[in-house]
């Protein structure tokens, strides 16, 4: 009987360190502004006046989605002069989602050719060419929205391999408890 319960209290204690992963996941220590390891931008070709997302992805130095922090999005070369952010200027900032993704929405001058933006947050840059060419449809629109919510594959591989070793625990100490 007594190797049951110690075997039984191994099972709890095991189920609550499981249990107090799964939540631990929502709770993160935050430093601010959030390390950035990595800004990748991208956006798509449009037609001169039209207009196209440009999307920036921060990721932190060990890759995971950096939330909350701005990136600065800038023209820094147009072919013409009338090129502009949704603001009517020629640098504007978002906030980073859940996913790591801000976007801004890049109006074409009415000269076809290469716009620069450069984006900054923190202490990253990147650089994207949005080509501005006669005749094409433009590729803007909204950014994909997807679920936020789930946990990490890790954590589920990690709760399954739990799970059956919670389920072989207690076959075993069946099979114990009918030897007695």
């Amino acid at each position: 009987m007594r190797k049951s319960a110690v075997g039984l209290a191994a099972i709890l204690v095991m189920g609550l360190f499981v249990g107090a992963l799964a939540v631990a996941e929502g709770a993160r220590a935050q430093s601010y502004p959030p390390p950035v390891g990595s800004l990748k931008v991208e956006a798509g070709t449009t037609a001169p006046g039209a207009s196209t997302n440009v999307t920036a992805t921060v990721l932190d130095n060990a890759g995971n989605p950096v939330q909350g922090a701005t990136v600065t999005f800038r023209i820094t070369s147009q072919p013409g002069s009338d090129a502009h952010w949704a603001n009517g200027k020629l640098e504007t900032t978002a906030t980073i989602n859940a996913k790591g993704v801000a976007a801004a929405v890049l109006t074409a001058g009415t000269t076809a050719g290469n716009i620069i933006v450069e984006t900054v947050s923190g202490e990253k840059t990147s650089q994207v060419v949005v080509a501005v060419q006669e005749g094409l449809p433009s590729t803007g629109g909204t950014p994909p929205q997807g679920s936020e919510s789930g946990l990490p594959t890790w954590q589920i591989a990690f709760l399954a391999i739990a799970a059956a070793a919670l389920a072989g625990g207690l076959a075993i100490m069946a099979r114990r408890s009918r030897r007695t």
